[in-house]
């Protein structure tokens, strides 16, 4: 059987740290209120934090408050178990009528945790598991705040379980996890990282590329011949170009989260959303396409309108060369541009993360394309340095006769993946 530990807050902060730091951080990091982070760093010494722990997890945990500036021990854990009682006990006739079926699972269905005698919980009011840590109040089972779940229920920590607001209005508990578990990924809320991470999304790209430098290599080979391909059909081509793009898209980007949890990647990985996940990310292509018709309806009637404010399609006029030029050169003629850059821009942003995460974590289309948008927006200068160098590497890449394109099409790909986890996973 694998060595169980446990963790331990020694009551003492790390070497430098300052209280008044530490504090809002903890505050920040388990989702509190600053006055309960307070009292629990300076009364929590030698309290068990979480125990059952692997040698991984266990280092994993301390790993996460050390980062807050607590100092935490882990110390083995007694695995020995209590004996178990007898499985023949002795027959005695029921001294109670016995209930109906549905009333007993009704009342045993009712049966909520409460709190301790001093108004802490160890059991937790949502989930019912005896996770609750004493020093942060987090359920290690389900990852529940206790105190804001209690709040958004009308309850207070102090308060008994029955004395619920009645007048409070049913509230859902929306707190991500504290940490992930099992080497689970876990979606969060967009958030923004620093600049220099545009240069880190390509550094970790060439982790995973050169694990697998022949299967990227022809894989994104395979993925530009379809694309040539089903661009020579006239009209149809192009459409069904943007409809299959976001899946051929998304198998890349299953393939390099594959690749990122240890397995292989192999040239069929390209068809992995089209064969896991074919309608979701079908329909990705075709909102993105509807969107994109509504710009192409919005350009032209601003061309529309311009050529007929000028007079050229008036009865009898005559159109020549230089009245075309006049018109190309005016500066109204990048009123239409400029629309154009202002509507194309930001559903370039909502398409950029789409596919992955309608993919990995089957969030629904439209939601999808909110979070894409909201992820770029929030990270403009990390994808500016991503820009610049994505547009450095592909110079380079050109100049020994396009082949450096072999290397850099491939990891500007698995860039696009890991971006996508330093923004949406913690």
């Amino acid at each position: 059987m694998e060595a169980q530990y446990r963790i331990i807050y020694s009551g003492n902060l790390l070497p430098g740290q300052e209280l008044s730091e530490v504090v809002p951080r903890l505050a920040k990091k388990f989702r509190m209120k600053e006055e309960t982070a307070r009292d629990l760093i300076l009364k929590g010494g030698g309290r068990v934090l979480k125990q059952n722990l692997g040698a991984e997890d266990a280092e994993r945990y301390r790993a996460a408050m050390t980062a807050v500036g607590l100092v935490i021990t882990i110390e083995p854990q007694n695995t020995v178990a209590p004996q178990e009682a007898s499985l023949l006990r002795p027959y005695a006739e029921p001294t109670e009528k016995p209930k109906p079926l549905g009333l007993a699972k009704r009342t045993e269905r009712s049966a909520k945790p409460s709190p301790k005698s001093d108004g802490s919980w160890s059991v937790c009011p949502k989930c019912g598991a005896a996770e609750v840590s004493d020093l942060t109040g987090v359920c290690q089972a389900c990852g529940v705040v206790v105190e804001r779940y209690l709040e958004s229920h009308g309850q207070s920590q102090g308060a008994e379980s029955g004395a619920q607001n009645p007048y409070a209005p049913p509230g859902a508990d929306l707190t991500p996890p504290l940490l992930e578990s099992g080497g689970e990924d876990r979606l969060y809320p967009p958030r923004a990282v620093e600049a220099g991470r545009g240069w880190g999304w390509i550094a970790e790209a060439w982790e995973l590329f050169k694990d697998a430098p022949g299967g990227w290599i022809g894989a994104l080979l395979l993925f530009y011949l379809i694309v040539i391909l089903l661009s020579i059909v006239p009209f149809v081509g192009s459409l069904a170009t943007t409809i299959l793009g976001p899946m051929l898209t998304a198998g890349l980007i299953m393939g390099a989260h594959a690749q990122h949890q240890g397995e292989g990647f192999s040239v069929s990985r390209l068809f992995a959303g089209i064969s896991e996940k074919p309608g979701p990310l079908a329909l990705v292509g075709v909102v993105y396409l509807l969107f994109a018709f509504l710009i192409v309806i919005i350009i032209g009637g601003l061309f529309a309108v311009m050529i007929g404010t000028s007079g050229m399609m008036a009865p009898g006029a005559t159109m020549n060369p230089s009245d075309l030029e006049s018109m190309a050169t005016a500066p109204s003629f990048l009123l239409p541009v400029l629309f154009a850059l202002l509507l194309g821009i930001p559903l370039a942003m909502a398409m950029f993360f789409a596919p992955a995460l309608v993919a990995l974590n089957d969030v629904p289309v439209l939601q999808a394309f909110k979070l894409s948008f909201m992820g770029c927006l929030k990270n403009i200068l990390p994808f500016l340095v991503y820009g610049l160098v994505a547009l450095v590497l592909v110079i380079v890449a050109m100049l020994p006769l396009m082949l450096g394109l072999l290397v850099v099409m491939p990891l500007l790909t698995i860039a696009l993946y890991t971006a996508y986890r330093d923004i949406f996973y913690r």
